[in-house]
């Protein structure tokens, strides 16, 4: 009777322990681990870098209805910033279409796309937004002076950030020849 119950007991136990295994998901497989989330934020920054590529021109996004939020500013560490009214009044949010365009000024005149902005204004929404699996910054107040507060989030496409893409401010990025 004893040799029974042991093996009963040991049964129980091997089923329990591969219940367990096969419950839980490991980064080799699609159970959602580390790899998935990298390749996701991967994937989706891909998606918005080709959707972007045609306002390397910044023509095509003057054209397009964007404007400089304070005119002629190039902020340090940022570059100036191209926004989209019609996009920033709102909470909607797609990896496709930022409200803002960050440009370089170059020695040459011309301007080098180098990041794009996301932007919710506070009163839109009632939790930090988040794309990209990162959560925005914010609340602050709004940067060209205006009454308000916003959620922003920057993600450097177009020029590396070594502190990280999604960091507001990228140290590689001049102002030197803003006009």
């Amino acid at each position: 009777m004893k040799k029974f119950l042991v093996a009963i007991m040991v049964a129980f136990l091997s089923l329990s322990a591969m219940s367990s295994v096969s419950a839980h998901p490991h980064h080799h497989d699609n159970g959602g681990g580390d790899h998935d989330y990298k390749f996701t934020v991967k994937k989706e920054l891909t998606i918005s870098k080709r959707a972007l590529k045609k306002y390397r021109d910044i023509d095509v996004a003057l054209d397009e209805g964007f404007t400089g939020l304070v005119p002629g500013a190039c902020v340090p560490n940022m570059g100036i910033h191209l926004i989209k009214p019609s996009r920033a009044d709102d909470a909607k949010l797609h990896i496709k279409r930022p409200e803002i365009l960050v440009y370089e000024p170059l020695k040459d005149g011309s301007y080098k796309l180098v990041a794009a902005e996301w932007y919710v204004p506070a009163e839109e929404t009632d939790k930090t937004p988040v794309l990209f699996r990162e959560k925005f910054q914010g609340p602050m107040d709004n940067h060209d002076g205006s009454k308000g507060q916003h959620y922003d989030l920057h993600a450097w496409l177009f020029k590396k950030n070594p502190d990280g893409m999604f960091t507001p401010e990228n140290k590689r990025v001049s102002c030197e020849f803003a006009k």
